[in-house]
């Protein structure tokens, strides 16, 4: 319904706009973006689902392969929990730094990057959607992993509920990793190289397969300097020897994951914060 001005002269009889709603914001627009994110990530996951499930069977028969290699040629059974939690483990790390790599890259390449920056709100709220996303995403795929192997394999991982402390550092820890490479892919885009490089490091030498305790010296302190291996070094004592927290606290494990979880995630915000500033000043957001 149109309303007309009266007595304005001029302007008499001339409609008046439709009035519009004020855009929301703060805490609730906030939770808004993060929730279109996780949605977006969602949407984008089940519209892949043959290619994320054939994925998935490949990173199933490349770990009945490397088991297959470490028993010479048989199943032991008394490696298949180990090997297997610090498999599920590294998948999560490599699906979620996967998914915001490629989700960056992706804006890159369709020229729509520099639209995530024209939002009212700041940008670290559309960080921290993206990066809720591939959380949600990577846990996923990892518990889709686990269940697969562990059904066809008859493998049994005792549960405890305190277990979620080292998961939750695992997961800050691996955030953390994959701002550092979100920031380095908003300067220089074409990063895959290093991503890949790293990703091979984590899983040769990261205590995916060996556990750290059967590392020699050098090795394990070089392991415990990565973002993965804290946290399944405290996952395999807890859900695989009985370690409570209480011990692992005692001997420093839980300090050492704590203080591996936090500086990864200090870094990963400084980098990609500096190097986002860097390419906005540069004008190279939308560039690839």
């Amino acid at each position: 319904m149109q309303v007309l001005t009266p007595g304005l002269g001029p302007l008499a009889g001339v409609p008046l706009p439709p009035s519009v709603e004020p855009r929301r914001q703060g805490l609730p627009a906030a939770l808004t973006v993060i929730e279109n994110e996780i949605t977006k990530g969602l949407i984008d996951l089940w519209g892949g689902r043959i290619a994320s499930l054939l994925e998935l069977i490949l990173f199933g028969i490349l770990y009945v392969v490397i088991t297959y290699a470490m028993g010479q040629g048989r199943l032991v059974p008394a490696l298949l929990a180990s090997t297997l939690l610090g498999f599920v483990g590294y998948m999560f790390f490599h699906m979620q730094t996967n998914r915001l790599f490629w989700g960056l890259l992706g804006e890159a390449q369709n020229g729509t990057l520099e639209q995530l920056y024209l939002s009212p709100l700041p940008s670290w709220v559309l960080t921290i959607g993206m990066t809720v996303a591939s959380m949600i995403e990577a846990a996923v795929s990892a518990a889709v992993l686990y269940l697969g192997v562990a059904l066809v394999l008859h493998v049994t991982i005792p549960w405890r509920w305190d277990a979620l402390v080292p998961i939750a550092l695992l997961v800050v820890g691996s955030v953390g990793y994959s701002l550092i490479l979100g920031g380095l892919t908003l300067k220089f885009k074409r990063v895959e190289l290093i991503k890949e490089l790293f990703q091979l490091v984590v899983m040769l030498f990261g205590g995916v397969f060996i556990p750290v305790a059967r590392m020699p010296a050098l090795m394990a302190t070089f392991a415990r300097l990565l973002p993965l291996t804290p946290g399944l070094e405290a996952l395999r004592r807890m859900l695989l020897t009985g370690a409570s927290l209480g011990t692992l606290t005692n001997d420093g494990t839980l300090l050492g994951l704590v203080i591996s979880a936090v500086v990864y995630l200090i870094a990963g915000i400084l980098v990609f914060r500096w190097f986002e500033r860097v390419a906005r000043r540069e004008g190279t957001l939308g560039q690839y």
